[in-house]
């Protein structure tokens, strides 16, 4: 996983505009800039977890990447550590902040049907990431390193109890 001192390589306006964005917040004194990624658990916007949900709900067939890897971030668990960080005082600076452990689409898909008990009926299509044409040009792989948080103190919770928690509290 790409850790924090890795030469960022956007490859969209969008992802260009996101690192611009953390280098005027870093000029900020005591800032703190959390980088996350495939973010779930908001209540105001339905992520790609949330439509995951949606179409097992319906048992409609999810066509998933089988070859996109990430690390997610469960919304409660990124402002638990956020707080943490400020409270402890941890040095300012740009940290990773997803749940712990690597994954890729298909297999978070897999661990959804298993914990909403449709893992029997649920139609799980794998798709090759380069096989999908996109508006902007994403990156294949994303996993996020943890590593400078868990040295802040900061421990995160692996996706997989991520997502069991996020589906209890829906």
């Amino acid at each position: 996983p790409y850790a924090e001192a890795d030469a960022p390589k956007p490859q969209s306006v969008y992802g260009t505009s996101k690192l611009v964005g953390e280098w005027m917040a870093l000029t900020a004194p005591r800032a703190y800039v959390l980088r996350v990624e495939s973010l779930f658990g908001g209540v105001y916007v339905r992520s790609s977890v949330d439509k995951l949900i949606a179409n097992l709900e319906r048992g409609e067939p999810l066509r998933v990447f089988a070859d996109r890897t990430l690390t997610a971030s469960y919304v409660a668990d990124v402002v638990e550590a956020t707080r943490r960080l400020v409270e402890t005082a941890a040095p300012a600076g740009l940290y990773h902040c997803v749940n712990s452990g690597v994954t890729n689409w298909l297999e978070l898909a897999e661990e959804l049907a298993r914990l909403t008990g449709r893992a029997a009926t649920a139609t799980l299509v794998p798709v090759a990431f380069a096989s999908v044409p996109m508006k902007a040009k994403r990156p294949q792989y994303c996993a996020l390193s943890n590593a400078k948080l868990r040295a802040a103190g900061v421990e995160m919770p692996e996706w997989r109890d991520a997502l069991r928690r996020y589906l209890a509290s829906a």
